[in-house]
């Protein structure tokens, strides 16, 4: 674990991470973003460490949810364009089938009809 220094409302906080620096500066800067459009006043915010600690961990939460949904997305549009892909392609053929055995149905009842009439 490494220790990074955090600036978070113009305070520095120290946190121990596995995290990239620059991955943990964007969740503060979101964080900060986000407080800063819900509060109405301008000062200078005072947050406990253990209460910054859990927003980063919350908001790293969300940010691996969210990647992790738009990963899910991703694959299943790909294995909808395939199942579409297939389903195209097994239309296709038996269109192509069906008017191929149309004919060999018409054609076998000729035949039907021919030996019924020789039969007699």
């Amino acid at each position: 674990m490494k220790r990074l220094k955090i600036r978070f409302f113009d305070i520095d906080y120290v946190i121990k991470t596995d995290a990239e620096e620059a991955y943990v500066k964007n969740i503060a800067s979101y964080l900060e973003e986000k407080v800063r459009e819900v509060s109405t006043q301008e000062t200078t915010l005072v947050v406990p460490r253990s209460i910054f600690l859990a927003m980063l961990k919350i908001t790293d939460d969300y940010f691996k949810v969210e990647r992790d949904f738009e990963e899910f997305k991703d694959r299943a549009e790909d294995r909808s364009k395939r199942l579409v892909q297939i389903l195209e392609s097994s239309l296709k053929e038996n269109e192509s089938l069906s008017s191929g055995e149309g004919i060999r149905r018409e054609e076998l009842g000729r035949e039907d009809l021919e030996g019924s009439f020789k039969h007699r």
